[in-house]
């Protein structure tokens, strides 16, 4: 029964670490650019209408169209232009220029500025209530935990 329980335990343990993998925020850069940035800082995808993508040596985009991308030591994304980003002891992202970020105890994105995000039991999402910023957008790939 404690080989049960511990291995319970350790299931649910490793699906709330998990359980936001697949989420980011949309931040709208210039003349219809964006970077998908994910809640640990990390640019994983760029959409583009125009301009160029310049990187770095260590191959973390730096520069796309006018607009420059900064990072810290540990490759989070700190500044995109003139928008700063913050975070907490967890790296996670919890303030992207005036619009404050919030998590769920499973660590999944539950709020952008006024939008609230609500999960079902299987950690899908099922309502958006609210509205996020101009520059800002809830991003998430559906069914992928």
């Amino acid at each position: 029964m404690r080989k049960l329980l511990l291995w319970l335990v350790m299931f649910l343990a490793f699906t709330m670490v998990h359980a936001s993998s697949s989420d980011a925020i949309e931040v709208f850069i210039s003349a219809g650019n964006s970077a998908l940035l994910s809640t640990t800082g990390k640019v994983f995808r760029m959409n583009m209408t125009s301009g160029i993508v310049i990187y770095d040596n260590l191959n973390r985009v730096v520069q796309i169209g006018d607009v420059s991308i900064t990072y810290d030591e540990l490759s989070r994304v700190m500044q995109i232009g003139n928008v700063s980003i913050n975070y907490d002891l967890s790296s996670r992202v919890i303030k992207i220029g005036n619009t404050a970020i919030a998590y769920d105890i499973s660590n999944r994105l539950v709020k952008i500025g006024d939008a609230a995000i609500t999960y079902d039991e299987l950690s899908r999402v099922i309502k958006i209530s609210g509205k996020t910023p101009e520059n800002l957008r809830f991003a998430t790939v559906p069914g992928r935990t």
